[in-house]
């Protein structure tokens, strides 16, 4: 299955293209906010280079050279 994901913040636009796909004999759903959110967070650890993380042992010898304030 296909998907399509097309932004409008006018609600008119967001009634006639769900209108549209039910004539067509489609399915949809228009997204929550947190639905939103949550697909952009996805699209954002798609780009996330594995070779870019931080590895824990590191990340844990660096905190312990910081001076404590």
């Amino acid at each position: 299955m296909a998907s399509i994901i097309i932004h409008t913040d006018n609600k008119k636009d967001i009634s006639l293209l769900k209108e549209l796909a039910e004539k067509m004999g489609l399915s949809s759903h228009i997204l929550t906010k947190e639905e939103k959110e949550d697909v952009n967070f996805a699209e954002l650890m798609k780009q996330n280079e594995e070779k870019d993380n931080l590895l824990k042992e590191d990340a844990a010898a660096y905190y312990r050279t910081l001076k404590k304030k």
